[in-house]
Order: structure tokens, then sequence, then C-alpha cells
């Protein structure tokens, strides 16, 4: 399986980083649904938790696999006062441009100001 997966790389490669001939970062929900509850994952096995995970970060694990850069951001917070994030995503070696720009957004937006709601 590994050795399909290294081979089928430089394919994804061309594919995905296509777009960024069009764009130079891609924004993306960081998770397909909201946080879940603390404990959510308590008692499964590595191989429940890894497909739990997937399931839930949809848009994290392509740049995982492919090696390349992604930041995650405040996005919001949800009705019930949890946190929701955003990534932005770039090609290959585009830290720098990931960073600043994730810098850029913590400025704009006052992010060290904001705190959301604590009950615990």
């Amino acid at each position: 399986a590994l050795r399909l997966a290294r081979a089928l790389e430089p394919g994804l490669h061309r594919r995905i980083g296509s777009v960024f001939g069009r764009v130079d970062v891609l924004l993306t929900p960081t998770t397909a649904t909201p946080p879940p509850p603390v404990g959510t994952f308590d008692g499964l096995s590595g191989w429940e938790t890894d497909q739990a995970m997937i399931a839930a970060c949809p848009y994290a694990w392509p740049w995982n696999v492919l090696g390349w850069p992604g930041v995650n951001v405040p996005a919001g917070l949800t009705a019930g006062g949890l946190p929701l994030g955003a990534q932005l995503l770039g090609p290959s070696h585009a830290e720098e441009r990931l960073i600043s720009l994730a810098a850029q957004l913590e400025e704009v937006e006052r992010w060290p100001e904001r705190h959301p709601e604590t009950s615990w």
C-alpha cells in the first residue's frame, strides 16, 4: 500500500497543485463539523480514532499526505460558543506566504483581544 501511495504522489502533486496556477492560497474549513464534545474519542482503538479524525477533518489530511503547508486560523464561534477554524492552504514551499497572511489576519481581526465565553 505504501509503495502504491508513493507512486501516486507525483500525479497528486500535479493535479492538486494545478489550482495554484489560478490562486495563491486556498481557504477551507478546518473541520467538517463543530468540535466534538470532550471524551468523544475515549475508548476508541487507534484505527477507529483515525477514521473518526479523517471524517471530522476531510480538508486537512490531503495536505498532510502531500506534505504541503497549511495554517489554521480562527473563523468564529458556534452558537454554543465553541471555536471554529479555517485553513489557509498553499503549495509546496509556501510557508512564508501562509504565515504572513495569518499574521495580517491576526492584526486586522485583533485575535489576541478576543476570548470565548467559558462555562468551565
